[in-house]
């Protein structure tokens, strides 16, 4: 099936996200809309049927075009907002990749995305992110410790 997982009602939306921690030379890969001051991980919705790491993989290809392997599964969150006027759930899992030989991201920022070209992918310091908006918000803490075991969160805006 090539549906995303993703549901929608007149006043509910819920989600299920997969996202990628690439670490290089104490540098996050990170993405931002072009004219927008609100960074977040790479990665998108997981389709009806795909596992988390094969969305990812897919996800990565299309919106970066490279290769990934994942390494092993960060975090998971649970994550309740409203969007656009609705209750929105959003499921997600953060993996820690990296590059597949043969393949390498620029070091200035860049759009690829092939179905969102209003989004900008780079490469920012790990120490500025305590600077900016950043999501999820957890990993401002978590960024210095991703040697310590699989964690799950909860988070309420």
């Amino acid at each position: 099936m090539e549906k995303d997982w993703l549901f929608e009602s007149d006043e509910h939306i819920c989600d299920l996200r997969v996202a990628a921690v690439l670490v290089k030379n104490n540098k996050i890969l990170v993405q931002r809309e072009k004219n927008g001051n609100e960074y977040a991980l790479p990665g998108g919705h997981v389709k009806i049927g795909e596992t988390l790491e094969a969305g990812l993989i897919r996800e990565i290809a299309e919106e970066i075009g490279v290769k990934i392997t994942c390494k092993r599964l960060l975090w998971s969150e649970e994550c309740f907002w409203e969007w656009n006027g609705k209750q929105a759930h959003n499921i997600a899992f953060y993996y820690l990749i990296e590059l597949d030989e043969n393949f390498e991201i620029p070091d200035e920022e860049f759009f690829f995305q092939k179905d969102n070209c209003n989004v900008l992918i780079g490469w920012m310091p790990i120490d500025e992110i305590q600077n900016v908006t950043i999501y999820p918000e957890f990993i401002k803490k978590e960024i210095f410790q991703l040697n310590e075991s699989m964690k799950h969160f909860v988070s309420k805006s």
